[in-house]
């Protein structure tokens, strides 16, 4: 099989594991259990991710544009095909379906997913990718026909799962907004030409413990503050800042700086995350979290050591 082929495959593998297998939603025993689950989830996260790259690499390999093409695709997930930003019944909602609920939107979730589907379903898996295959970072992984199949395949899984998983009925201004929210953003994605920003006060020698501590921010921001006085606005801009400013960073990192950096936002949700969800009764979490971990932590000692940062 052609190493293009090979290449594309794995990013497309990397994005339903990292996000849906290794986040929680789909544990390892849910896959084994269920031989269409990841099939599924394969099929529409993989294809996704595929498409982001094919046009963040064509239109300029820009952070900020990857980050604002991830999250038009947290829109469209979210929002437009399983519609959990605005079903108050969402089983995977919990405080978030009361905090910050306004205007028939799940407000603070909303902001929190399209967050983390940037990073764990597109960028990171992207950049681990990058790093692995250099000599295909700057090139296109899908030829004309590749773009039409998945495309095909990117639509085909997103109706099976706005049938399965979309029932409730979303109200339709708030979902018209939405739409519109997601064709903005690839708008901007399109035009946007700055690369950064922040541009000052980088931990530039270290991007392993930067990424990690982003990742561990995050994820306090969002379970944390909602337990909290602190209103529901307040924590959305908390997480859009941090979010803003862990794309910023890659702008002033070489390629080995870029996959420590993802490593090290990976290694909270691969190690004492999986192992919180493992002690909570999700079998083979904590295995194969730590067993990925160490694997993508022994590929950066093969990367190059020259330089870590521009």
């Amino acid at each position: 099989m052609e190493q293009r082929i090979k290449t594309a495959l794995l990013l497309s593998f990397l994005s339903p594991f990292f996000a849906e297998v290794l986040g929680g939603s789909t544990p390892p025993l849910e896959v084994l259990s269920n031989p269409l689950a990841f099939p599924l989830l394969w099929a529409y996260y993989g294809t996704g991710v595929l498409l982001v790259r094919e046009a963040w690499v064509r239109w300029g390999r820009n952070y900020l544009r990857l980050m604002l093409l991830g999250f038009a695709y947290g829109v469209i997930e979210e929002g437009l095909v399983i519609k959990s930003w605005f079903n108050p019944e969402w089983p995977d909602l919990g405080i978030l379906g009361v905090y910050g609920r306004a205007w028939g939107v799940n407000t603070v979730w909303a902001v929190w997913l399209t967050i983390f589907h940037s990073l764990m379903s597109i960028a990171i898996p992207i950049m681990v990718v990058d790093a692995l295959y250099p000599e295909f970072r700057n090139e296109s992984l899908l030829g004309k026909r590749g773009i039409l199949l998945t495309s095909a395949s990117f639509l085909l899984s997103g109706a099976v799962f706005f049938a399965v998983l979309g029932s409730y009925r979303a109200p339709a201004l708030q979902y018209l907004l939405t739409v519109i929210l997601t064709i903005s953003l690839l708008l901007l994605a399109r035009k946007i030409k700055r690369e950064a920003l922040f541009d000052g006060a980088f931990p530039r020698r270290h991007p392993f413990l930067y990424g990690l501590l982003a990742s561990f921010i995050l994820f306090l921001i969002f379970t944390a503050l909602p337990r909290s006085p602190v209103p529901p606005v307040i924590t959305s801009l908390l997480g859009l800042f941090v979010t803003l400013h862990f794309y910023s960073m890659p702008a002033h990192l070489d390629e080995r700086g870029k996959y420590a950096l993802a490593i090290g936002f990976l290694a909270f949700w691969f190690v004492p995350y999986d192992i919180i969800l493992e002690l909570n009764g999700m079998r083979g979490e904590a295995l194969l979290g730590v067993a990925t971990f160490t694997v993508l932590a022994w590929k950066l000692r093969g990367l190059s050591t020259t330089r870590h940062f521009q």
